[in-house]
């Protein structure tokens, strides 16, 4: 009973406690019950906050059982990737350096959805200061399908842990691929909101103007929800932004009279044979129900990654200025060799990766004026073995082709599960629209998702 519960949707979950179905108390205790009895074969938490959650369970439930609403994620259970800051409770990014940093107070994300009812029940696992490699003293979490492949990163927790149903939802951060690349390898959904969609306010960057904070969740639907609850614009981020938020994130409808992008060479350059035919049968499916497929080119492709490398090499430089090189000793060999990189970028470089950044997004903002939607793979191939040390490198971006560019220009971009392949190992595809339409892209996502192959559901 406990485990079915774990696995129903957020949106479902917090429907039945609204309506007394379900007690909140009964859904936090299943939440820990799964999570004390798999986490040590996932590892996808480095805190719990067990003791808290129950409390604001049982405040929950008595708020419910006296007709009150605490809002739309009312007693749901969530946990955050450690990169966020929760008052009171230890935020380490996965580093030795913070390993007992305790802030204040909450990241903007956390505070909005403990008041729009959700119950935190921990902090999720990620690699060292979100780069490319968890911090050699930490093990790395399991990928839910084969423990011998890798989560992928750096939301790696969040992706292991909404995909196993340790939590009903997590927020993971996004800055080359964070939070789509788990989404994908582990086999949930991740979503990466447009630039500013969400405040980064008491979040730790990667790289200031290319970090993104998103859902990953088991639906569509699920991923919808927490960002409604997540977004908005905060006076501490100068970065947020302003507008009225739509009323509903999915308005799910046929995706008829859509204009969906596909670049042929884009996609199946350097990708595996069965991640490219992933693509065609999306776009087999949306021409069924009445979308029109239609041949563009992706601009700039070949000239954009100096560029990407330079600016995030200069803002990840920035953000460690206090703790780098003053505490060169502490940080892993992968994210001490970024830095060292990173320490090689110049001025010019930086001034003129800003000036093509400019011509990139109005070339991306002329494309999308001829297409609603993109569909690329997330990476260009399924979770490769555990294990493998990973050095910096521009190539490694290079390897994220299919994600960094939409980081670039601040584009909502969509990991959509699209079953298992051969080997057993989850398979995705990835919607990407212009800067803004967040709610499109999740709304044809949803509608997609009705007609998926799902992968089944992970076997610790």
């Amino acid at each position: 009973m406990g485990e079915d519960l774990c696995f129903e949707p957020a949106v479902r979950l917090a429907a039945r406690i609204a309506s007394k179905e379900l007690s909140p108390v009964e859904l936090v205790d299943a939440y820990i019950a799964r999570i004390e009895a798999l986490d040590g074969h996932y590892r996808a938490y480095l805190t719990t906050t067990f003791e808290r959650a129950r409390e604001r369970a049982a405040a929950a439930e008595r708020a419910v059982m006296a007709g009150e609403s605490l809002g739309p994620l009312h007693g749901v259970p969530l946990a955050v990737k450690d990169l966020l800051d929760t008052a009171g409770v230890r935020t380490t990014c996965g580093s030795s350096i913070l390993a007992e940093h305790v802030p204040e107070r909450s990241a903007t994300a956390v505070l909005r959805l403990e008041q729009a009812g959700a119950i935190l029940l921990g902090k999720l696992q990620m690699t060292e200061f979100a780069g490319t490699a968890h911090h050699p003293s930490l093990k790395s979490p399991r990928n839910p399908y084969d423990a011998r492949r890798s989560p992928g990163g750096s939301s790696s927790g969040s992706g292991v842990a909404a995909t196993a149903a340790l939590c009903a939802g997590a927020l993971g951060s996004d800055t080359v691929a964070s939070i789509r690349n788990p989404a994908a390898w582990n086999g949930c959904v991740g979503f990466k909101p447009s630039y500013g969609r969400v405040s980064r306010s008491g979040v730790f960057p990667l790289a200031h103007s290319l970090d993104h904070v998103g859902p990953l969740t088991r639906t569509v639907e699920d991923a919808a929800l927490l960002l409604g609850a997540i977004a908005g614009h905060d006076p501490c981020d100068a970065t947020s932004m302003r507008g009225v938020l739509p009323a509903a994130w999915p308005r799910i409808s046929a995706p008829g009279s859509l204009r969906v992008g596909y670049d042929e060479s884009f996609v199946r350059t350097g990708a595996q044979p069965e991640v490219a035919g992933c693509v065609i049968e999306v776009l087999s499916l949306l021409e069924e129900t009445g979308a029109e497929v239609v041949p563009v080119a992706i601009p700039l492709v070949d000239e954009s990654l100096p560029h990407y490398d330079h600016i995030f090499s200069a803002e990840v430089s920035a953000a460690h200025r206090e703790l780098y090189p003053a505490h060169a000793d502490e940080y892993g060999p992968a994210f001490r060799g970024m830095l060292e990189h990173a320490a090689t970028t110049t001025t010019d470089e930086l001034v003129r990766a800003q000036q093509f950044r400019m011509a990139f997004a109005d070339a991306v903002a002329d494309l999308f004026s001829r297409v609603d939607l993109l569909v690329t793979p997330v990476g260009p191939i399924n979770a490769p073995p555990q294990g493998a040390t990973i050095a910096w490198d521009p190539g490694l971006i290079g390897f994220l082709r299919f994600t960094y560019h939409w980081n670039l220009v601040g584009a909502p971009a969509l990991a959509l599960p699209w079953g298992v392949d051969a080997q057993g190992l989850p398979q995705s595809v990835q919607l990407i629209g212009p800067f803004g339409a967040d709610a499109r892209v999740l709304s044809i996502g949803a509608a997609i998702e009705r007609g998926m192959p799902r992968p089944p559901a992970p076997t610790a």
